[in-house]
């Protein structure tokens, strides 16, 4: 089943990528960019690996998404076999997100592979707002949506959490990635 992956230097490596990068959802431009291939290869490429359920695929407006698939467990020789190709690739959105000096950070709804959620971006605490201005024009070019985010102060946002508020539930009930936390627990 992993014969073709195996054999195939490129594939093994974008395997090797997306199983080292956090498991949120890119853009076929932004794989792209991570696989440093044109867009049409770096699509055949996600298309078969997808093919083989390594990952997951969803289209939002018209541009198709990809994320590693992580429902099942990859056999530890062909993990062996992949980890041969891996190199260093940053995550650079969650970089730019903690640039926005944030206590808290969370990725959902398109990030996290549902698109119909209502937010993309959670963000908790104080933000420059011309940091996330030009964070979103950057990141809406890159994925090719508009990125809906919400920002909350710590105390509203532990509140909303603490009394399962229904926007936070969405949010937490769902696959989510939690970029950065330095909240204050209880």
């Amino acid at each position: 089943m992993y014969d073709e992956i195996i054999n195939s230097k490129k594939l093994s490596h974008a395997a090797a990528i997306f199983l080292g990068l956090p498991q949120r959802a890119y853009s076929v431009s932004e794989a792209a960019s991570v696989l440093r291939l044109p867009a049409g290869a770096a699509s055949h490429i996600l298309n078969v690996l997808a093919a083989h359920r390594l990952m997951r695929s969803f289209a939002k407006h018209g541009k198709k998404y990809f994320f590693w698939d992580n429902r099942h467990e990859l056999p530890a020789w062909v993990r062996g076999k992949i980890m041969k190709f891996k190199k260093k690739a940053n995550d650079r959105l969650c970089e730019d997100i903690k640039k926005l000096s944030a206590k808290a950070a969370f990725l959902s709804g398109i990030f996290a592979g549902h698109p119909a959620l209502p937010v993309d971006i959670l963000l908790v605490g104080r933000v420059d707002l011309k940091k996330l201005s030009k964070f979103l024009e950057k990141w809406q070019g890159i994925m090719g949506v508009e990125i809906n985010y919400s920002i909350m102060s710590e105390k509203e946002f532990l509140s909303r959490r603490d009394t399962f508020d229904r926007f936070i539930k969405d949010i937490f009930d769902h696959r989510h990635i939690t970029v950065m936390d330095r909240l204050g627990r209880k």
